[in-house]
């Protein structure tokens, strides 16, 4: 049976049937919540479906170098069949009223709609900003990684309450804290990392990893992990890991700090594993050695010629001057004639 068979009978019917989907991440999000939102965003864009990701918070320098991070919005993406909304802001007492307006007015004209605000008199009505989105935005599936409630979305969700409140939420989490706010809830707190989570429910949903998204889970278990050596990492966790590895997904490389499309990233600590300078002992005060005639054989080892127990024994000695009876005739006697 697959891992999370149980809680994700409901989203397998309704997944062939939908269109949009959003994928919502927390404001604290890590490598981790990054890369597992990223892969989900990569696999359902491949199968067909029209997905936006979006987060409150800007991406870091070091988490710019995950597959489709450049597809991360900061607000709600405008979608078929959803309310619009235009929020004027600064305008309303802390009782919720408009003391300077009157009423509010509508026209088209010209192809444009017009609205008109009727301003008491002596009164002033100036909007700091006017902020349009949707809610109630038309999607059919609203994916939470990583959030322990809805309150941890920040802007996304307090902006667009509406669009949680009518749409099934698939909450996906490892933490303990989570409250359980989704329509299907997938809480694994013995996993290592919510990136390994993923990884089993593509398998019990019946998706593909691709090299790049596999590439972005291996990322985020690897963080969440401090390398797989966290007390959480355990067989599972390896198979998570091998079942990226198959599909062509790359590992971060460790010893440069980089991320698996090889641009720079947060890097580890590594100043434990460097060699330890050597200790130099001091030998105190350093004296001269007396020079010492060694004869023979120092002229030996300096000059490169043998010394005359080292030459053959009818080896003469070559000198530039000869001996005094060295033209002499010698006359050579034997004691015997044989």
């Amino acid at each position: 049976m697959a891992k999370y068979d149980n809680q994700i009978t409901e989203l397998k019917n309704l997944l062939p049937n939908t269109k949009n989907i959003l994928i919502a991440l927390p404001t604290d999000a890590n490598i981790d919540k990054l890369a597992a939102g990223l892969a989900l965003f990569l696999v359902l864009t491949a199968s067909g479906k029209k997905v936006s990701i979006v987060t409150s918070e800007l991406i870091k320098v070091g988490q710019a170098y995950l597959f489709g991070v450049n597809h991360i919005q900061n607000t709600l993406s405008q979608t078929e069949g959803g309310n619009l909304t235009l929020t004027l802001e600064g305008v309303a007492s802390s009782d919720n009223t408009v003391p300077a307006l009157e009423k509010l007015d509508w026209y088209a004209q010209n192809g444009n709609l017009n609205l008109v605000f009727h301003v008491l008199p002596g009164q002033t009505f100036q909007p700091a900003k006017i902020v349009p989105h949707y809610q109630g935005s038309g999607f059919d599936v609203i994916f939470v990684i990583g959030a322990a409630n809805l309150n941890t979305l920040g802007n996304i969700y307090s902006q667009n309450q509406q669009a949680f409140s009518g749409t099934h939420i698939v909450n996906i989490s490892q933490d303990g804290t989570n409250t359980g706010f989704g329509q299907t809830n997938i809480l694994d707190t013995q996993a290592s990392s919510i990136s390994e989570v993923v990884v089993n429910l593509f398998g019990d949903l019946g998706f593909n990893l691709d090299q790049d998204s596999a590439s972005n889970l291996l990322a985020g278990i690897f963080d969440a992990t401090v390398n797989l050596t966290d007390a959480k990492t355990a067989a599972e966790t390896y198979m998570a890991v091998a079942t990226c590895l198959r599909v062509g997904g790359r590992k971060p490389s460790i010893a440069m700090g980089v991320g698996p499309s090889g641009i720079a990233g947060p890097q580890p600590d590594l100043s434990a594993l460097l060699p330890k300078e050597p200790v130099l002992q001091s030998i105190g005060e350093f004296t001269t050695p007396p020079v010492v005639s060694v004869g023979d054989d120092y002229i030996s080892a300096v000059s490169g010629q043998p010394s005359p127990e080292e030459r053959p024994l009818e080896e003469g000695v070559v000198t530039e001057t000869p001996e005094p009876d060295w033209l002499t005739p010698k006359i050579f006697k034997g004691s015997s004639l044989g």
